[in-house]
């Protein structure tokens, strides 16, 4: 099949294409670019990285940005391009059209930083369903050419970047609960070992070692153990003392007394 091309002026440009004929224009590769894709498997490159793709998978690019596609035979893609005419005094132009640059602002935000899994379909899999029925319905309205539904399109564009703004949040999130999981295990068993051995532990010698704030510390340890920082180490201490009395041999602290009260 041939390439299926349709624009909107200073707004985006639409690209439906196998990817064994694709090849991005100089016009395309200035703007923020989203690639579905509606059919194949295979590698891509992107900057010097190799990365594996999927159908429904998704390639989020910004401005320059190529990938080239490996295993591409009968691989087809849809190309969502942002004109990049908002970029510059933004504010300004986006009394124009407020409705649509937010939409730009969503795009140019998400391919700047994008936490999704380049290739691969959302992980949310009834957000992806409702993303690849919204771009065979921008794929259909463009087949039509004369009697192209602007309006819908723009619509659905608009839905495709908020469920995308959306998803790339919750995987920030959970990252970040992640990443905090690990520090507070690290810390826990930090704490641990140097309370075992008797050592005095100073809160700014701690937060120094682990290289964070008395504040993400205290997060982190209210999220894992329901406790601030200090208030985990108090009763850990009070934990360990009362543990360390229980192994106490009863025969060792009878002598002790009597030692004590026959002095």
């Amino acid at each position: 099949m041939s390439a299926v091309r349709f624009s909107v002026h200073k707004k985006f440009h639409l690209l439906q294409s196998r990817t064994s004929i694709w090849e991005a224009s100089p016009e395309e590769l200035r703007h923020y670019r989203l690639i579905f894709i509606l059919s194949g498997n295979g590698q891509f490159v992107l900057d010097g990285k190799i990365a594996a793709y999927a159908k429904s998978g998704l390639i989020l690019l910004k401005p320059d940005q190529q990938p080239v596609f490996q295993e591409d035979r009968g691989t087809e893609i849809f190309v969502i391009a942002f004109h990049t005419f908002l970029a510059d005094d933004f504010q300004k132009k986006k009394a124009f059209d407020p409705d649509f640059a937010d939409t730009y602002k969503q795009a140019e935000n998400l391919c700047n930083n994008t936490r999704l899994t380049q290739g691969k379909p959302l992980p949310n899999e009834r957000d992806g369903q409702t993303i690849a029925y919204l771009i065979n319905q921008i794929a259909f309205e463009i087949s039509q050419k004369q009697s192209s539904h602007v309006k819908l399109i723009k619509g659905s564009i608009d839905l495709i970047m908020t469920i995308l703004a959306r998803n790339n949040f919750e995987t920030k999130r959970t990252e970040e609960k992640s990443s905090q999981q690990v520090l507070t295990e690290r810390m826990v068993e930090y704490l641990k070992g140097e309370l075992q051995q008797n050592k005095t532990v100073r809160i700014p010698e701690l937060l120094l070692h682990f290289n964070t704030s008395e504040e993400v510390a205290n997060l982190c340890m209210m999220n894992s153990t329901g406790m601030s920082l200090r208030n985990f180490i108090i009763k850990y201490k009070a934990d360990l003392f009362k543990s360390r009395m229980l192994k106490v041999d009863v025969g060792e602290i009878s002598s002790f007394v009597k030692n004590h009260l026959t002095t």
